[in-house]
C-alpha cells in the first residue's frame, strides 16, 4: 500500500511538473504576445500623438490664417465702403451736373424774353403787321410786289415771242 501510495504521489508530482511546465510555457508565450502588443500599442500611441501634434499645429496655422483672412476681409470691407461712398458722391455730382446741363440746354433753346421779363408793354404790339392784307395803304393781292406779272396772251402772237 505504501508502494501504491508512493506511485500515486509520484504520478501526481509528475503531472504537477507537467502542468507547471505547460503553465510556464503559456505564461512565456503570453508575455511575448503582451510585449509585442505593448510595442505595437506604444508605436500606435506615438503615431497618434504625432498626428495629434501635427493636427494641433495645423489648427494653429489655420487659426492664424483665419485671423489674417478676417483682417483682410475687414480691410476690404472698409475699402469697399470708402469706394462705395466715393461712387455715390460721384453719382450725385454727375446727376447734379447732368441736371444743370439739361437746365442750361433748355434755357438756351428758350427765347431771350424769358430771361428779362418786361414790365412795360411791347411798343409794336398795337401796330398792324405790314404783310397783313388789312393795310389801308395797299389794296389788292398780297404777292403783287413780289411775284412777276403774269403774261397776258395776245391772240395774234405766236408761240415764240
Amino acid at each position: 500500500m505504501k508502494s501504491a501510495y508512493r506511485s500515486v504521489m509520484f504520478y501526481i508530482g509528475q503531472k504537477d511538473l507537467e502542468m507547471q511546465y505547460k503553465m510556464n510555457r503559456i505564461v512565456g508565450q503570453c508575455r511575448q504576445k503582451c510585449e509585442v502588443m505593448q510595442a505595437k500599442f506604444t508605436e500606435k500611441l506615438e503615431e497618434v500623438h504625432a498626428a495629434y501634434q501635427k493636427m494641433a499645429k495645423r489648427c494653429q496655422l489655420m487659426e492664424q490664417e483665419i485671423e489674417n483672412l478676417t483682417r483682410d476681409k475687414q480691410e476690404l470691407q472698409e475699402k469697399f465702403a470708402e469706394k462705395s461712398r466715393q461712387k455715390r458722391k460721384l453719382d450725385e455730382m454727375y446727376d447734379q451736373l447732368r441736371n444743370e446741363y439739361e437746365s442750361v440746354k433748355r434755357s438756351a433753346i428758350q427765347p431771350a424774353n424769358n430771361y428779362f421779363p418786361r414790365a412795360q408793354p411791347d411798343l409794336f404790339s398795337g401796330m398792324p403787321n405790314i404783310l397783313d392784307s388789312g393795310d389801308p395803304l395797299r389794296q389788292g393781292r398780297r404777292d403783287e410786289g413780289w411775284a412777276p406779272q403774269p403774261r397776258q396772251r395776245r391772240e395774234n402772237s405766236g408761240p415764240f415771242e
